[in-house]
């Protein structure tokens, strides 16, 4: 009897389950002939497990749907965690608040977060009392071990540097020639100044960071004592679990770039993307200027403006709290999308404006941008405004100097300013800082003291007058 009893009570439920899902379809297709211009789905409708029916309908896609955190996303988090806000969302890949709240429950010591990353310790995850001591190697004695140790293959790796002239992280081959770095180095990594280097690759996993302090190819800092031999060993493996990362972030882009076409509807989602397109790839500029930046926010704030406004469908603006929290709201659902852009300094920098923006609607001090501790942005250069002239070099480098012409001649016609570069030997490179050393003269020229050089020339002496000064 008892289990003819719980058969019956499964039959039961199964039949209520099923008119629960109908009666859900049905409404949802009454409330889209009903509301023709939204987009309604049955996953829209919040329904009651009781009784199966429809408790209200949510037409908010921005609402915050949480996605799983792993044991290596709170530990990455919790290594960073001095780290601004918007460079850890970007990190991450996800949205500004989700990060913050995050971080929140990893400092709770009542949380299952904190009790996941230390109380079950994993032997990948350290705080800040247990973290390798000592300190980074330097890259150095990392490119002269790959250079010189017989088990390792130099074609497996790659060095990533800094350009100072595209102002760019830029990757070279390990064994790649040394063609445009004035001196005898053959190889191009060993000519790259050591400043520059921010970080070395064996295949496309990162074994030595600068900023991240990670070392394994020795073991030093956050490498926690696994070598180079180690990760080679287990790369198969380490590679398997960064495609199924990868698969579930281009999950994760698709569901959240759902939610803003859904939030946005197709026409104001198109042209979301268009300026998304536009400020990755600005026309006569390597870079979005920060002005552009800040434009793009405020266009993308104005298309969720409207949408809410045509959602509304009765012409009524909403008052200024309600504006500002849907604002928010918006904003917060751009910075889940802005994270998975795949061009990490535009990244950072967009969410550092989002975060700004999200500061000042909520009444917060806010925070003092390190992107223009140098001054203003540098004026544009017009291709057609320029002169340019090659000529002969001369001076140290042999015949690559003596016998071509490398040495670039620029002249911005408007304002008479004129140049010269013969930085390397190769043509290339010398237009491009011939460009960049134009621009900071035209910016002088136009600008005085509130350029960029004026600028940092005034800090440097305010500098020294104060060490004069403290030495007295």
């Amino acid at each position: 009897m008892v289990a003819v009893a719980s058969l019956l009570m499964a039959c039961y439920s199964l039949v209520r389950s099923a008119a629960a899902f109908v009666s859900t379809r049905r409404n949802a297709a009454a409330l889209r002939a009903h509301f023709p211009a939204t987009s309604i789905d049955a996953t829209t409708i919040i329904v009651d497990r009781r009784g199966g029916c429809p408790l209200y309908f949510s037409n908010d896609p921005m609402r915050n749907l949480y996605t799983e955190w792993s044991a290596e996303d709170d530990r990455l988090l919790w290594e960073n965690k001095d780290q601004s806000l918007p460079k850890l969302a970007s990190m991450l890949g996800r949205g500004l608040r989700g990060v913050g709240a995050r971080l929140d429950k990893l400092k709770d010591i009542d949380s299952p977060a904190y009790e996941r990353l230390f109380v079950h310790k994993n032997p990948k995850i350290s705080d800040d009392s247990t973290e390798s001591k000592g300190k980074l190697t330097p890259v150095m004695e990392v490119l002269r071990r790959i250079r010189w140790d017989g088990t390792l293959s130099q074609s497996d790796f790659t060095v990533m540097y800094y350009d100072r002239v595209d102002e760019t992280i830029e990757e070279a081959e390990f064994d790649s020639a040394n063609e445009s770095v004035k001196g005898k180095e053959e190889l191009f990594v060993f000519a790259i100044p050591e400043h520059r280097i921010v970080g070395v690759k064996y295949k496309d996993r990162v074994v030595w960071d600068k900023d991240q302090r990670i070392d394994c190819v020795f073991g030093s800092m956050r490498g926690n004592g696994g070598t180079i031999d180690v990760v080679i060993d287990k790369y198969d493996e380490w590679k398997r679990e960064k495609d199924r990362e990868e698969a579930a972030n281009r999950a994760r882009q698709a569901e959240v770039s759902s939610r803003v076409r859904s939030a946005l509807g197709n026409q104001r989602f198109e042209a979301l993307k268009d300026l998304s397109s536009r400020l990755q790839h600005p026309t006569g500029s390597l870079l979005a200027t920060d002005q552009a930046v800040e434009a793009y926010v405020v266009s993308a704030t104005n298309l969720f403006r409207a949408a809410r406004a045509e959602g509304n469908g009765n012409g009524e603006e909403d008052d200024a709290a309600t504006r500002r929290l849907h604002d928010i709201k918006a904003l917060d659902l751009l910075s889940e999308l802005v994270a998975l852009l795949p061009d990490d300094i535009l990244r950072e920098r967009i969410l550092l404006t989002i975060e700004s923006t999200v500061d000042r609607l909520e009444g917060r001090k806010q925070k003092k941008s390190s992107a223009k501790k140098d001054g203003q942005d540098l004026p544009e250069l017009n291709e057609e405004d320029l002169v340019e002239t090659f000529v002969r070099g001369s001076g140290a480098g042999g015949q690559k100097v003596n016998k071509t012409a490398n040495k670039v001649m620029l002249v911005h016609t408007p304002t008479q300013c004129r140049v010269e570069c013969q930085e390397t030997r190769s043509l290339q490179q010398n237009r491009k800082i011939a460009r960049k050393r134009l621009r900071l003269k035209v910016d002088e020229y136009m600008n005085g003291k509130n350029s960029r050089t004026a600028i940092k020339t005034t800090k440097a002496a305010s500098k020294k007058a104060k060490a004069k000064a403290r030495n007295k």
